[in-house]
């Protein structure tokens, strides 16, 4: 797992153990709440934590300006200017000083504008860094009154900024400008999605919210994105979200940049989104002040009380229930970024490789480990001109059954299952619309569920002498798919000698492959 711990940690591992009670301590450590506020005289000090880490090509001037508005944007959000901040810079040994000196010159000049004072922190060289790290930055301000995401009130207008996966789509633009080029993307576009780097910030925006007044929530859309930004509201505030999807504005570049790498601009991270709940009466005056200063904002749904419900509806006015995603899924594709900038592989095989691992992925959930035979199963997945094997996608260390469990070994690859991928293609010699195949298990227990399900089972003929070379296996694969009407669901292979007897599972897709194998695993 990467980002923040799950909730159900954080309620039992993290939220008991906050030290000793304070009676200053107006708002503590809670979910969903950006910072923390402690009554100082007749101020209140509203204080904000956060680690901050850089794209592994970010230069050092947008790794200072992310650095103080990621950290003052927390500060913002809950209705109190920034005022002060500490940071910890972490290093690697070796780390060129002119790197460092201008990323700190770049900090002061970005906390200046924001009318920021640096007051203190550290700096230093650690064998256990690996980039340059900021390992946290901590920002405060006092005011006279705040705002926290737990203000919301049924009526309330809910109001967003900029858009979707704000964040999400600066970062990958930044890292994997390249591939985005030559998956097609139009290269204005992908210069627009560098640029929002710069809007990774809610600083702006909240300060306005806050002048307008009748602002009674706000929360910024990090990790979960915009969609787990409006749930934290809703939980935290106790009430129900009406939200209209298609008002929910996505930037053409941000839609294509999350399509190429199949990721839900509702369901990822998108600091420079604010999310806010204010007075009706306000709404036109708020939206009006943003628009002067150049931001925009939207109107994308309304405040009900509790028991209606969180939903979004949908564009052919279905209501779907708005639950905050298991996983930011934009960490799997910035943690990979360099790897992907080495990566070769054209955009279909990229997205013939991203469709194989979801199956991979829905397998796992299932848990069909009494399907997984000895030597492990493979998933193959091919592309629709395929003609040798590295057209055929494939797990490279297989899927292997370890304490109960299904195991993949590696992530998707072209060209790396001669078995499954030899089996696929001369399928295909005589069904081309397969496409896809699994080997698993064979047992009569199996085989008769397959039966019941009403699968089309065909079985190849048991060899001469029980032996049977990989040169044996086509030809009597062959030689059995040559005598078939159609394309069988299943394929039993017969007792071979020192060969585990499997059957094999065919589809024109890994969906296919997932519901049948699915529908197996629920039968034995």
């Amino acid at each position: 797992m990467i980002g923040k711990v799950n909730d159900d940690f954080f309620r039992k591992a993290i939220l008991p153990h906050t030290g000793a009670k304070a009676p200053q301590l107006v708002i503590g450590p809670q979910m969903g709440v950006d910072a923390a506020v402690l009554k100082v005289g007749e101020d209140f000090l509203v204080i904000a934590e956060d680690p901050i880490f850089p794209g592994p090509t970010m230069s050092p001037d947008d790794f200072g300006w992310i650095t103080v508005h990621i950290g003052a944007s927390d500060v913002a959000v809950m209705g109190v200017k920034p005022q002060f901040m500490t940071y910890s810079l972490l290093l690697p040994p070796g780390t060129p000083e002119n790197y460092i000196a201008e990323l700190v010159k770049s900090i002061s000049l970005y906390a200046a504008e924001l009318g920021i004072t640096v007051v203190g922190g550290h700096t230093g060289f650690y064998s256990a860094v690996n980039v340059p790290t900021i390992g946290g930055i901590t920002v405060w301000g006092l005011g006279k009154g705040f705002v926290t995401p737990a203000g919301a009130r049924v009526g309330d207008d809910v109001v967003i900024t900029k858009g979707a996966a704000i964040e999400a789509a600066a970062l990958i633009a930044c890292e994997l400008e390249e591939k985005l080029l030559a998956a097609g993307i139009d290269r204005k576009l992908v210069e627009r999605a560098k640029k929002r780097l710069r809007e990774m910030s809610v600083v702006a925006e909240a300060g306005i919210a806050t002048a307008i007044g009748g602002v009674h929530a706000m929360h910024d859309a990090t990790e979960g994105g915009l969609a787990r930004g409006l749930w934290e509201v809703a939980e935290a505030s106790g009430v129900g979200l009406k939200i209209e999807r298609s008002l929910v504005p996505v930037p053409e570049d941000v839609r294509q940049v999350c399509a190429h790498f199949d990721l839900n601009p509702y369901e990822i991270i998108s600091e420079g989104t604010l999310v806010l709940t204010c007075d009706p009466q306000k709404t036109a005056a708020l939206l009006a002040a943003l628009n002067e200063a150049g931001l925009e904002g939207a109107v994308i749904g309304k405040v009900l009380a509790r028991e209606e419900g969180r939903y979004w509806v949908e564009n052919d006015g279905r209501q779907v229930e708005l639950v905050p995603p298991p996983v930011d899924r934009f960490w799997e594709v910035f943690f990979n970024a360099l790897a992907l900038k080495n990566d070769n592989r054209t955009a279909a095989e990229l997205a013939l490789c991203r469709e194989l691992g979801e199956a991979v992925r829905e397998l796992k959930a299932a848990n069909i480990a009494p399907l997984i035979p000895e030597i492990g199963a493979n998933l193959a997945y091919c592309l629709p001109e395929a003609r040798d094997l590295k057209d055929v996608a494939a797990i490279p260390g297989r899927l292997l059954r370890f304490k109960g469990q299904v195991v993949a070994l590696g992530e998707p690859e072209m060209g790396c299952s001669r078995h499954m991928g030899g089996t696929i293609l001369l399928v295909r010699e005589f069904f081309p619309a397969a496409r896809s195949v699994i080997n698993l298990r064979y047992s009569p227990s199996i085989l008769e569920a397959c039966n019941t399900l009403g699968l089309k089972v065909a079985s190849m003929p048991v060899p001469e002498g029980y032996r049977q070379e990989d040169d044996d296996f086509y030809r009597d694969l062959r030689r059995t798919l040559a005598g078939l009407p159609e394309l069988p669901d299943v394929i039993a292979i017969p007792d071979r000698l020192n060969l585990e007897r499997l059957i094999l599972i065919l589809g024109k897709n890994p969906g296919e492959i997932v519901t049948k194998v699915k529908a197996l695993a629920a039968k034995i």
